[in-house]
């Protein structure tokens, strides 16, 4: 049972939650008034719709602890055998996730635009894009009489839908006859970090108590 122990989401309610994404028909019935968001995924879990799961922890979670979430489900599921280039845009969103600075936050871009929206790394790293900044384009116009384009900010959900798709992503790349027992790893590790037993590295020192939780998590960035 995880119910009230969920201290990184701040929704009151499962509801509140779901009415953020749409929620997979499956899962549907399973939703009450009242349920608070811990209870609601040990119904989800219960009736083995991780993938809603999945789907609810991304929108529960910050955008920070979610795009965490996603890093460590990569690299659980892929380890050292990552591509060159999606490495880079992990290692993008780690280096936001550790400092979400706009100085972070606005580099993501390239290496997430070069993995692409096909791998779960490229969602990550745009996950990472989407938390500021705007999507209209850049430009540069010498005429004074055409006026700049406006900011366009990205939608505040737009990060967390990201994130789901590419935990979903890399839980197929693990063979079909696993899937369902990598989604389960992929919720477990979610419900670790929304509990604030899965952090990242410069949280460990600030919560001694919270050292013992991280053992044995794929929870450092990758190299």
């Amino acid at each position: 049972m995880v119910t009230e122990r969920l201290i990184r989401i701040t929704a009151s309610s499962a509801v509140e939650v779901c009415k953020h994404f749409v929620l997979r028909d499956a899962a549907r019935p399973l939703l009450r008034d009242g349920l608070a968001p811990g209870r609601f995924l040990d119904v989800l879990v219960a009736h083995r719709q991780h993938a809603a799961a999945v789907d609810f922890l991304a929108h529960a979670l910050p955008a920070r602890e979610a795009i965490w979430w996603g890093c460590l489900c990569v690299q659980q599921a892929s380890g050292s055998s990552l591509s060159a280039v999606e490495a880079a845009a992990c290692k993008a969103a780690v280096a936001w996730v550790l400092a979400p600075s706009e100085e972070n936050r606005a580099p993501a871009q390239a290496p997430g635009e070069a993995a692409g929206s096909r791998t779960p790394a490229g969602l990550l790293a745009m996950a990472t894009t989407w938390t500021g900044g705007s999507l209209a384009p850049i430009t540069t116009n010498p005429d004074p009489k055409i006026p700049p384009i406006p900011p366009v900010p990205p939608g505040p959900f737009l990060p967390a839908k990201a994130v789901a798709g590419a935990i979903l992503l890399a839980a197929v790349k693990s063979d079909p006859p696993t899937l369902t027992q990598r989604l389960q790893a992929f919720v477990d590790l979610g419900i670790g970090v929304a509990e604030g037993r899965f952090v990242w590295p410069e949280m460990i020192d600030d919560a001694p108590a919270q050292r013992e939780g991280v053992r044995g998590c794929p929870s450092r960035p990758l190299d």
